[in-house]
């Protein structure tokens, strides 16, 4: 993302893709990066900081999920000396848009901080748990100074701190995956369009409905 990053600056990014991993999962560097390799390919992984050699313990969206080692320190510097990119993923992979300014600066801030020193290299990117975000979420960001931010849908047209992704899993296909990358983004500048709108509907009719005493 890095590169791809610095590429999109200088207007020379035709017919380049950004390939990133969530979590830092043991497999990024024992499977994933030989097949990289093996292309040609580098890719960003990015890192739950204050997790490091621990297990994927926070909420997962499916279940049951089965228990995941992440990287070590030392792993993410083999990592770094394959070619690969090293981001920020928060400090616990909590959902940001949960918590409270002060609690977004702490996440944002020492998951980068933490990185720095165990890695001995600069982290220019971040990737918001779960792909959310919201405004106090990229200004957060923003604000850190990092480089640029991945997420999963757009909140605007052009903010190198919301980049959207096209998310891949193990149950895409060659046609499914192909399709993808025809309609996705199309879909998600449907979705920038009318989730303001959605939202706000969401939160008048929260307000409207009774409570209970």
């Amino acid at each position: 993302m890095r590169d791809l990053h610095k590429a999109v600056s200088a207007g020379d990014a035709q017919g380049l893709v950004g390939l990133t991993f969530d979590d830092a999962y043991d497999d990024f560097l024992y499977t994933a990066i030989p097949v990289l390799k093996k292309f040609d390919f580098s890719a960003t992984v990015f890192v739950v900081a204050g997790m490091l050699g621990e297990s994927n313990t926070w909420k997962h969206m499916y279940n049951p999920e089965p228990r995941k080692r992440l990287l070590t320190a030392e792993e993410l510097r083999e990592v770094l000396s394959q070619g690969m990119e090293v981001g920020a993923h928060s400090m616990t992979h909590i959902e940001l848009i949960d918590l409270f300014e002060e609690q977004i600066y702490q996440e944002v801030s020492e998951s980068r901080r933490l990185l720095v020193e165990a890695l001995g290299t600069a982290v220019e990117g971040f990737c918001y748990p779960y792909g959310r975000s919201d405004q106090a979420t990229v200004r957060a960001v923003r604000d850190e100074g990092y480089h640029y931010a991945c997420g999963v849908h757009r909140l605007t047209d052009k903010d190198v701190h919301n980049l959207p992704r096209i998310p891949v899993s193990d149950e895409d296909g060659a046609l499914r995956f192909a399709a993808k990358l025809r309609v996705y983004s199309q879909f998600e500048k449907f979705r920038a369009i009318v989730h303001p709108y959605y939202t706000r509907l969401k939160t008048a009719r929260a307000r409207s409905e009774p409570k209970l005493s």
